[in-house]
């Protein structure tokens, strides 16, 4: 599968989407319809990673798809996201200044390592080291 998620710990706070070779948006899309009803099952908020480092290349067209990421789309999802393994052209198109988004309330952090994005997810979520 191009396009697949997983969650990030047992208790499923982080939801992780993966995309791996040759993508498109509709995969990506698609993937996050179905993980929607997995929200469901849930009672508590959730964080979301989206996770490119596996990926041939991003599809044209990732401004405004990449928007759509970290919108209050489920009333589980938190309204901010983390994106790994993005370029720095495309960050920059989407209107990214020093690795973030902003939009409203909508944020979107991104990294180019596995370690950033689980300091960030430890800062969200209140962990101390």
């Amino acid at each position: 599968m191009a396009f697949d998620f997983v969650w990030d710990d047992e208790a499923r706070r982080v939801i992780r989407y993966r995309a791996m070779g040759q993508w498109n948006w509709n995969d990506f899309h698609r993937t996050v319809r179905v993980s929607t009803f997995h929200l469901d099952n849930l009672d508590h908020p959730v964080e979301t990673v989206l996770d490119l480092r596996q990926s041939a290349r991003t599809p044209a067209g990732a401004v405004g798809h990449l928007r759509s990421l970290g919108k209050k789309d489920h009333a589980n999802r938190l309204p901010r996201a983390i994106v790994i393994g993005l370029d720095a052209e495309t960050q920059r198109a989407l209107g990214a200044v020093d690795g973030v988004y902003r939009a409203n309330e909508q944020l979107i952090r991104f990294v180019d390592s596995e370690e950033e994005a689980q300091a960030i997810l430890a800062e969200w979520m209140g962990e101390k080291d």
